[in-house]
This record gives structure tokens, C-alpha cells and sequence, in this order.
């Protein structure tokens, strides 16, 4: 065994470096956070082959005092802290001092720094650690630090940085969400001399949407409002069409800071349920305040991650938030008949189009008023009629000897560990929540019970027909809505059925004689595992010998047995891998059940049995998507067809 021995102070700070710096985002994260704690309204971040040889970031803030440079680039040495119960009360975006001392122990850097009281700035030159120059320099109030060849003195770390354009990569997802979570400030990034973004700081965070996002995405969110006890939330959510196909757009800030949290993103997501495709994430830039006291920031050397002392008011406090976002919203996609070709845009044209953007947005502002109003004095949507033969369940045949409850099955299956896949990019998020975090059922318990009118966006309207016997068209003022059938009757049936599983009225019919299963090893450890669960979805399953089983019962959809086949199929989404919990393995497979059982494309329906079908449809709490996701409901506006039959020239 060698001998214990105490390493060097250079040694000793390069080690520690490697925790806070490890690659040009890191350090570009770490002085871009000094600057919004110095007060800065402006910061500019420069970046040169990815950040590896030349980062330049330059704000407006209140500057450092000369007597104190030096000291700025000690090992923990902070103005944010004072004594140890500050801790638990941290409203900076940096605290622990150590940002600046790191950067220094594995870069060239150099800073030039001016408070308002002083006549003349400091510059400091420092190289590994160590100070080369220090002299007084005419400058403008504020700081600018530029670091040079990251990880020139430590070529075991260099050799493991990315290419220059993978960094700068990493680097502008950076400033996107800095800038999405700080409307106020006014951030402005160059890379390799050109301009990519620069946002205008005025306090917009749609605005600043539109400069991350793009007008689109901007156009498709919605803003939210939410406050319970010591927790208050603002932001915009996305509407279910703007679902992407992994975790990068969902941008959470907690007291200004942006988090990445398990508990946060579970909630979030669970909101989003049979609202967006399946595979699909939500997007989302959230502002949560609350009390500093409640949450502990200093779990993660980036501090990219917190733990709250209370996770389930959290996880419930969220899902609330975002459901009652949902509520009486009219989430119809719109279709562009324009179908503008994608191009590269320069700063100016950029900044021309959100002028435009800001205006036509305050426009329409103008006109919600008089929409609502409007609507209110339309007529009440006519009664159902024969369509009502379609969707009619029959009484209710109790299933003999049933096992739990499914909301307390939800109290065991949601606590089963799993892993959340997704692309290389997207950040890692494990699902694994904390051992003693317990999905209590609020999501389904706090479902609304009984059919009520929730939307009433169609007061007027008339069906005009349907084409390729799959679609019905709905006209209404201005606007034309495409209506699927078979995606509205599955959302229809979805609810039944789920109101079905909630009041544990599941309906069954026993088989003439048992059906014998034949079930790999794996299958079989499946179901033995999911049994309740099987018998809650109206299966009778009894053994006939060690390795042996039937199926003695099977659910009834709309006065029909489902037929045994189902049954494999409900097994086959059990076995999948990509499902979280057992209350997503519910949710899938009574969506399964409803998409068997609703009608078809190409399946004859009269016009009272649509316009029965759109009645009901529109009674529901989430009519718009059918439960995979896909939209029940399309919209045209008169505008855009009159644009196409070039009627309209602009």
C-alpha cells in the first residue's frame, strides 16, 4: 500500500474543478448566473468553436470592487452567503463560491470590472490558478469575463469534450432556457460572430417563447395561473398538438432557477394523459415560487436538481394546476392550408416578424371578450338522438369474486421501479421516484364523476355532410370543423368505461367451458403478477394445475363478449417495458377496449347518429383527442380556404 500523503493546492483545485466545470456550458452556466446575481438587465454570451477556446460573457451588473477581485477567485468565496443557516433561504442563482476559483484552475481568463462608485475598472489576468496581471483600465459599469483553451493544463479532460458543434450545441440549449425562464433580462448569444438569439427583455415570457420556439409553438400555448398555499405558478403550457417526442421542452424554473425533478415531470405528464400520443412529452416553461425554506437546492454540483420536503403536495399541486389549465379550453388544432416551406432566418427578419407577432397577438386579446359573449347568446346544441343506441351500456352483471380495488392497486403498482427511455439528447430522467412515494389515486378520484356540458364552443353549428365515410364536416360562423368518428366515439366509449373501472362495475360473462391458455414462462409471471388487475378489466382466470390456467370470463364491450383475444393483447401491454407503472398498463389497455368497440372508419352512420355523437362528445371533460392522443376534431377558418381559392391575396 503506497503511503497517505496530502496532495498539492493545484492538484487539490483541479480535482475540485472537475465538479463544477466539466465543459464550455458548465462555465458559460456558471458566469451567466453571476451575471443575473450582479443585477444585470443585459448579458451578452459569446462563444467561439463551441466554447473550448473562447467564451465571452459581458452583463451590466453592479460590478466587483477593486479590493475584492482578487478574492472573487479564492475557493469559496461568495457574497451570497454569510453563515450557515442561509442555507435554507437561498433566493441567488449561485451560492456557493466556487464558479470563478474553478474556471481559473483549468483556463486563461481575464476580467475587466467596474462598480457605478468607482472612476476606473479593474482588469485581472489569471492563468491555472495563477494571477499574471492585475492593473485599473477605463471600462464601462458592469463585468466581462473571457475564458480562453478550457482544459489546456489538464489534457485528460480536453480529450473528452465533444466537437465544437455538439458543445455549442449544449450552449445554446443553455441561453434557450435561461432565456425562457428570464423574460426580464435581455440575453443576447453569439456563436462563431453570428448572432443566434437575441431577446428583447421586456418581461414577455411569450415573447420569449417566440424567440426560442418560434411562432408556431408560440401561437400553440397556453398561459397558466395557479396558487396554493406557499406554492405559486405561472407559465405557459403547451396544447396538446405541440407534444414532442422527448423530455428537452419541458422547462421547469423553481424560485428562477431551472430544475430538472422526477416528482415535477411525473405530475406534469400525468396531466397530459390520453391528451397527447402515446411516446409523447408535453411542453412546458413553469415558474414556481415558493417559499425557499421548502426546498433544498444544494443536493447537485450544477445545481440542476432539488428535493422538496414535501413531494406529494408537490406532485398533487402540479397535476391540479395543470388539469384546471385544461378545463373549458377549446383544444382544436387549427390547419395551415398555406403550408409554409421552412427557412433560415436572419436576426432582422426575425425580429420584424415578432413586431408583427406582438401586434396581431394583442389583437386578438382584444377580440376574446366579444367571442365569449357571442357564444354565450348562441343557441344550446340540440338534443341526442338514435346515436344513442351505439353508446348505450347495458345494466351492469357484477363480476363474482373480484379482487382489490384498482385504486389500490394503484397504491401498490405505482410504487414499482422503471426506467423512462428516450433520445440521447434529451436529458437523463430516471422514474425511479423515492422508495416512499406513493401515487395515492388523487388523479383518478378527483376524474369528474358525471357527464355535464364542459364545452360549449359549438352553440350554432350545422353538420354539412361527411366525406370518405370516415370524417363529418361542421360548419359554424367562420370555421369549419373536421370530426373523426371513430377517434370521437373512442373518447366517448373511454369514458365509460373508465367511470366503469372507478365504480368497480365491470362487465363480465362466464364462458360456456374454460378456455385454456397457452403462456410462456414469461407471460405467465406476468400475469400471476397482474392478477387483480386482469380481474378488474373483467377476466375470470382459475388455475387447473401447477403451470395450468383458463379463462372462465371475459369483459362485455356494448353487449358483446371482447373474445379471448383480447385477452393476449391486455397480457402483451402488461409485458411491455416502456409502461411505468400499473396505472399506465389501465389507462392503455382501456383505451385498447374502447378503440375495439367504437365505430369505424367507413362504418355508415346517419346524420342524427352524428349529430347524437357530437352531442355527447361535446359533454365530455377532454372531447379534443381520442385516448391515444390523436385529435378527435380538426378546424379550418374560412380565411385560410379563401387565402387558398386565392379570393385573398395577403
Amino acid at each position: 500500500m503506497q503511503k497517505i500523503q496530502l496532495l498539492d493546492q493545484k492538484t487539490i483545485n483541479k480535482i475540485a474543478a472537475g465538479e463544477v466545470v466539466e465543459s464550455p456550458k458548465s462555465v458559460v452556466k456558471e458566469l451567466t448566473e453571476n451575471a443575473m446575481d450582479a443585477g444585470a438587465s443585459t448579458v451578452t454570451v459569446e462563444i467561439q468553436d463551441g466554447g473550448i477556446s473562447y467564451i465571452r460573457v459581458t452583463d451590466n451588473g453592479c460590478g466587483i470592487p477593486k479590493e475584492q477581485v482578487k478574492e472573487a477567485f479564492l475557493r469559496h468565496a461568495t457574497s451570497k452567503l454569510a453563515q450557515i443557516e442561509d442555507l435554507e433561504y437561498i433566493d441567488t442563482m449561485g451560492f456557493r463560491g466556487e464558479a470563478l476559483a474553478s474556471i481559473a484552475a483549468v483556463a486563461q481568463v481575464e476580467m475587466t470590472t467596474k462598480t457605478k462608485e468607482e472612476d476606473t475598472g479593474t482588469f485581472l489576468e489569471i492563468s491555472g490558478g495563477e494571477i499574471k496581471t492585475i492593473q485599473d483600465v477605463a471600462c464601462t459599469e458592469g463585468t466581462t469575463v473571457v475564458v480562453k483553451n478550457l482544459f489546456y493544463n489538464v489534457p485528460a479532460r480536453r480529450k473528452f469534450l465533444k466537437k465544437p458543434a455538439t458543445e455549442s450545441g449544449y450552449v445554446s440549449d443553455l441561453i434557450n432556457k435561461l432565456a425562457l425562464g428570464h423574460p426580464e433580462l435581455s440575453f443576447h448569444y453569439i456563436n462563431n460572430h453570428t448572432t443566434i438569439l437575441h431577446t428583447a427583455g421586456n418581461g414577455d415570457q411569450k415573447a420569449s417563447v417566440f424567440y426560442v420556439y418560434g411562432k408556431e409553438a408560440a401561437n400553440a400555448m397556453m398561459e397558466i395561473s395557479f396558487a396554493r398555499g406557499a406554492y405559486r405558478l405561472s407559465g405557459w403550457i403547451g396544447k396538446p398538438e405541440l407534444s414532442r417526442g422527448n423530455r428537452n421542452y419541458e422547462n421547469l424554473f423553481i424560485n428562477g432557477r431551472f430544475i430538472k425533478n422526477r416528482i415535477v415531470s411525473a405530475a406534469v405528464e400525468e396531466a397530459y394523459k390520453t391528451r397527447i400520443m402515446i411516446g409523447k412529452f408535453p411542453v412546458f416553461v413553469l415558474n414556481l415560487e415558493m417559499d425557499p425554506a421548502l426546498v433544498d437546492v444544494n443536493v447537485h454540483p450544477a445545481k440542476l436538481e432539488v428535493r422538496f420536503k414535501e413531494d406529494h403536495e408537490v406532485y398533487e399541486f402540479f397535476y391540479d394546476a395543470i388539469t384546471a389549465a385544461f378545463q373549458n379550453k377549446v383544444l382544436i388544432p387549427k390547419t395551415d392550408l398555406g403550408q409554409k416551406s421552412p427557412r433560415e432566418k436572419q436576426p432582422e427578419a426575425e425580429q420584424q416578424e415578432f413586431a408583427l407577432w406582438m401586434q396581431q397577438r394583442e389583437a386578438e386579446q382584444k377580440n376574446i371578450l366579444v367571442n365569449q359573449t357571442q357564444q354565450i347568446k348562441q343557441k344550446e346544441p340540440k338534443e341526442e338522438t338514435s346515436y344513442r343506441k351505439l353508446t348505450q351500456i347495458p345494466d351492469v352483471i357484477p363480476m363474482p369474486g373480484r379482487g382489490k380495488s384498482v385504486d389500490e392497486l394503484l397504491q401498490r403498482g405505482k410504487q414499482e421501479k422503471s426506467v423512462v427511455r428516450e433520445d440521447a439528447a434529451a436529458y437523463q430522467v430516471t422514474a425511479d421516484l423515492p422508495a416512499d412515494f406513493v401515487f395515492d389515486g388523487i388523479t383518478e378520484n378527483k376524474r369528474v364523476e358525471k357527464e355535464k356540458p364542459q364545452h360549449t364552443f359549438f352553440r350554432n353549428y350545422r353538420i354539412v355532410g361527411q366525406i370518405f365515410r370516415t370524417y363529418w364536416l361542421v360548419e359554424q360562423g367562420e370555421r369549419l370543423y373536421l370530426i373523426d368518428q371513430h377517434a370521437a366515439h373512442e373518447r366517448i366509449l373511454y369514458e365509460q368505461l373508465m367511470r366503469q373501472f372507478r365504480t368497480e362495475q365491470v362487465i363480465s360473462q362466464r364462458l360456456v367451458s374454460p378456455m385454456m391458455l397457452r403462456l410462456t414462462p414469461m407471460e405467465m409471471q406476468v400475469m400471476r403478477e397482474n392478477m387483480a388487475l386482469l380481474e378488474q378489466f373483467g377476466f375470470g382466470i382459475e388455475q387447473f394445475g401447477a403451470d395450468a390456467y383458463g379463462l372462465y370470463a371475459v369483459p362485455v364491450l356494448l353487449k358483446e363478449p371482447s373474445g379471448t383475444g383480447f385477452f393476449t393483447e391486455i397480457l402483451d401491454t402488461l409485458c411491455d417495458g416502456n409502461l411505468e407503472n400499473v396505472y399506465d398498463a389501465k389507462i392503455l389497455a382501456v383505451a385498447t377496449m374502447a378503440c375495439k368497440a367504437a365505430v369505424k372508419g367507413q362504418d355508415k352512420l346517419n346524420v342524427q347518429e352524428a349529430e347524437a355523437m357530437i352531442s355527447q362528445l361535446l359533454k365530455l371533460e377532454n372531447p379534443f383527442t381520442c385516448p391515444h392522443g390523436r385529435p378527435t376534431i380538426i378546424e379550418m377558418t374560412k380565411y385560410e380556404l379563401e387565402k387558398k381559392f386565392k379570393r385573398i391575396q395577403n
